[in-house]
């Protein structure tokens, strides 16, 4: 089991965002869905270290990781890449992309990661010396997964991979982040199209009112209409 969370607990000072929530991620990928504002990204949040959960126990590859610092967290492979653009307007593409092999680990083969991102986003080696400001939205996102692949991660979370893109740009967004769970990483996605996660994870849950209220162990053993009438509280 590459991650566990138990009954974790977490918020924003006195705001307590998530209750009591538990997941499990292993080799094949998750996905995390539920309306806007209930948890999700707290989740992710609190997984990497940026939160220290106020309760429960996060363990990654046997070890308890709860309240780690996020740079020790990146260390052992578990890397977030946060919704939005993250990348620093005047680097260029390939600066950014370095500046996600910060790790000790990761530094030492920044140079064959960095062909690995390029072979998946082909586009970005071709405007691998352009500043990120100058980047479309959706290249600006291959930038985002790409710098967090540069850390070599054994899990990549993903937050909104494919928020606000255009379908052909989400298509091909999606068919890459395919690959990339082909080549063996794990991966934990939260994105708001059913379609998409149906189609890539091997597990669903959804997210409301920082509780788990539907786990999904064979998204191939359940309906989509299902999925949308507990999401919208009525099939479509």
């Amino acid at each position: 089991m590459l991650l566990q969370a138990d009954q974790i607990r977490a918020g924003y000072g006195r705001v307590q965002v998530l209750h009591g929530v538990s997941i499990e991620v292993d080799q094949k990928p998750v996905g995390l869905f539920g309306p806007n504002g209930h948890g999700k990204t707290t989740l992710l949040r609190t997984l990497s270290g940026l939160i220290a959960p106020s309760a429960g126990r996060i363990l990654y590859s046997g070890s308890d990781i709860s309240g780690k610092k996020p740079q020790a967290i990146v260390e052992a492979g578990l890397v977030h890449v946060p919704q939005g653009s993250t990348l620093l307007p005047r680097m260029s593409v390939l600066e950014a992309l370095t500046l996600g092999a910060y790790t000790r680990r990761a530094w030492a083969r920044r140079r064959e990661t960095v062909e690995q991102v390029f072979a998946l986003f082909p586009r970005l080696a071709e405007r691998r010396h352009q500043r990120c400001n100058t980047l479309s939205g959706g290249e600006r996102q291959m930038a985002a997964i790409g710098a967090g692949l540069m850390g070599r991660p054994a899990l990549l979370m993903l937050d909104e991979p494919t928020l606000g893109l255009a379908p052909k740009v989400r298509l091909d967004l999606v068919r890459t982040i395919q690959e990339i769970a082909a080549t063996g990483v794990g991966l934990l996605v939260v994105d708001q199209d059913i379609d998409m996660l149906l189609g890539l994870c091997g597990r669903l849950y959804l997210i409301e009112q920082g509780r788990v209220t539907l786990d999904v162990r064979d998204p191939r053993e359940i309906q989509h209409q299902e999925v949308l009438r507990r999401y919208f509280g009525s099939g479509a």
